[in-house]
């Protein structure tokens, strides 16, 4: 196991791949198999790296991380496993966890494990605490030891109802929970709460204590954000997925925080913790290298995961922190513009409209903060925990003015996404649109289309610009002109301008960007849709086909047939116009998905009539991984036997 399978903050966000070329591959490094590099470092005499394993019990590892990959389903067999594994780790504890494999096994199994495992184990590792935090292998089972031990002291005080990062203001007192203490039973013993209680605030002391050598040092950096998370009660970060076990457990919930998402969920944590995560706060606040530590990845990283914690714990210490990192750090007041004056770069920036725009931000005239990559990261999450009032200083300080400029730039859109996200004040929002509505072409241009997803996810959140949105993005698509409006939803698909575009041809498979399928998603939900629509409608049912059978073009039947605002005589228009082609949709992967949209938004006639062109050639369904789904959930064997007999099936259906 090597560092990089540490949580790293928003650190690879700006390694993107551009979309609008189909052609152009991004290479990626080909992923090594932990298990299989194993297996070698066996056959060499080697038993892995880091500390020495005796090769009975290394051999052992490999087996059951081979069965572990494997998946085992049943609950019991499991748990018999964790138990046999934990159990002849006796005595050897110290040296498995510092070996590359047996710290693998052991951070998979401690969240199963017994208690009196896990305390076996808390009791082994606490006296050598320094040491393991820094060593690149055993700091991922004290991350894993930590974690576990936060969540079984916390477990009773959690509810139906998490905890969401509250989006109210600062002035507005927030209101008293009731105590949660017995809303949920926990399965562990009063004893071992406390011993999970008691070694969560141990480290999380030991930590802040050691704060000035832990902060620097690249492993035990990774313990510091792992104390703050639990302290706090953070489940996910934003753009942070969850790690999946190798026992092949579903993840149906806490897929993650995706783009454009600017709401957390925090675990419920005693005041004890909470208070600890100000100490943390107040101390490095207070630190003379504080404004330096932006401008390191490490040091960054931590200090996103601080403002985070923070959040849930007190709105004063935010925006204090906020504050000075805003006038110390990102934007500080003796910072001197390298260029005469904004006008000379807005005319710099007309004549790159081609969008061959280069990543000169050295020679551009930005604040210091918009220089450094781990610093940028770090404004992006100010800006996720910021108010209203410290959102509004942000803005004036680093962006006003400047955004038409950090939209084309490649590493810098993604903070001005992240700057639109979270805007919630309409009178705020109007003037970035402004400014960016002469940009919509050299964004298309340089591919940094997820500033116009951003602005019209904006748009129809704060219900604002709506018909502007869909002028300039017509104008920098080239098709205003009537005869060419037609050509909106594919063009808006494709996110390509006429002129690249064969309207001869679109009845054939073609790229869909997904950006673009976003976009006309998000337009279908507009107030007034109807360009869209239109659209949409103009094609012919085998140019649907091609969007509705494709993986990111499926989607757009989602919000054609639940949008507020799309007519129900749109919708009848659609379904007549795929009269004929509901078979071939259904046996698509993608296309089954749309099918079932399409057909529940439906009425009752027009349900009878689908199923009715299904039932022709049911043998075709049935014979289809995607068409069988479709006929057994629509129940097309009884829809054959009787037509009433289904249609009060489905009545009792609904019913319930």
């Amino acid at each position: 196991m090597s560092e990089e399978n540490g949580e790293e903050v928003n650190e690879s966000v700006s390694s993107q791949q551009n979309e609008n070329n189909p052609h152009k591959k991004k290479w990626r490094k080909k992923r090594k198999n932990f298990l299989s590099n194993a297996k070698k470092y066996a056959k060499k005499g080697q038993m892995g790296r880091g500390t020495k394993m005796p090769e009975e019990l290394y051999q052992y590892f490999v087996g059951i991380l081979e069965a572990i990959k494997q998946g085992i389903d049943d609950e019991e067999q499991k748990q018999a496993l964790v138990n046999n594994v934990l159990e002849r780790t006796k005595g050897e504890e110290i040296n498995i966890v510092g070996n590359q494999l047996g710290c693998r096994v052991i951070e998979l199994l401690l969240p199963y494990s017994k208690p009196e495992d896990l305390e076996r184990y808390i009791e082994v590792l606490s006296p050598d605490i320094r040491r393991l935090c820094s060593d690149n292998f055993s700091n991922h089972v004290l991350k894993i030891l930590l974690k576990v031990c936060s969540n079984r002291a916390t477990d009773h005080l959690q509810n139906e109802d998490t905890n969401e990062g509250s989006d109210s203001e600062d002035e507005t007192p927030k209101k008293k929970k009731r105590k949660t203490e017995n809303s949920t039973a926990s399965k562990y013993s009063d004893d071992h709460i406390k011993v999970c209680y008691d070694f969560t605030l141990k480290i999380s002391k030991y930590v802040l204590n050691n704060l000035e050598d832990f902060v620097w040092d690249t492993y035990a950096n990774h313990i510091v954000r792992a104390a703050l998370k639990c302290l706090s009660g953070i489940t996910l970060l934003p753009g942070e997925k969850p790690k999946v076990n190798l026992f092949k457990e579903p993840i149906l919930e806490n897929k993650g925080i995706p783009p454009h998402q600017t709401k957390m969920e925090y675990r419920n944590v005693p005041e004890e913790f909470k208070e600890v995560v100000k100490e943390y706060a107040n101390r490095l606040s207070v630190w003379p290298q504080f404004k330096e530590l932006p401008y390191e990845s490490v040091t960054s990283a931590m200090l996103q995961v601080l403002l985070f914690a923070v959040k849930n714990v007190d709105k004063t210490l935010t925006r204090h922190l906020i504050k000075k990192l805003l006038n110390e750090s990102f934007a500080p007041d003796d910072w001197v513009s390298t260029s005469t004056d904004n006008k000379e770069d807005g005319e710099k920036e007309e004549k790159n409209e081609d969008g061959e725009m280069e990543n000169k931000v050295a020679n551009c005239s930005l604040p210091p903060v918009f220089k450094s990559e781990p610093a940028v990261r770090l404004l992006e999450a100010a800006l996720f925990v910021a108010k209203k009032k410290m959102y509004t200083q942000i803005y004036a300080k680093c962006f006003i003015n400047r955004l038409g400029q950090l939209a084309t730039l490649p590493m810098l859109n993604f903070t001005v996404q992240r700057l639109i996200d979270n805007c919630k004040i309409k009178e705020e929002f109007e003037p970035m649109f402004e400014e960016l509505s002469s940009k919509f072409d050299a964004l298309l241009a340089c591919g940094n289309t997820g500033v116009l997803v951003a602005l019209a996810k904006a748009c129809l959140r704060i219900k604002s610009k709506q018909t502007q949105f869909v002028q300039s993005l017509e104008a920098a698509l080239k098709c205003s002109d009537e005869q060419n409006q037609r050509y909106f939803a594919v063009l808006c698909l494709r996110l390509l301008p006429l002129e690249r575009v064969d309207v001869t041809k679109l009845d054939q498979t073609y790229f869909i960007n997904i950006h673009g399928s976003v976009i006309l998603q998000t337009i279908l939900d507009f107030q007034r849709p109807a360009k869209a629509v239109s659209s949409l409608l103009e094609l012919s049912a085998e140019e649907l086909m091609v969007i509705l059978s494709d993986v990111k073009g499926c989607h757009v039947a989602d919000a054609f047939c639940k949008g507020q605002c799309v007519g129900i005589k749109s919708r009848d228009k659609l379904i007549k116009k795929l009269r004929g082609s509901y078979q071939k949709l259904a046996l698509s992967q993608y296309g089954s998905r749309a099918f079932e949209q399409i057909f529940e938004a439906a009425t009752s006639e027009q349900q009878l009539s689908i199923m009715a062109e299904l039932a022709d050639k049911s043998s075709l369904l049935n014979g289809s991984q995607y068409g069988r789904l479709i006929a057994t959930k629509y129940d097309l064997a009884t829809f054959k036997l009787s037509q009433k007999a289904w249609e009060k099936a489905r009545l009792k259906s609904k019913k319930e």
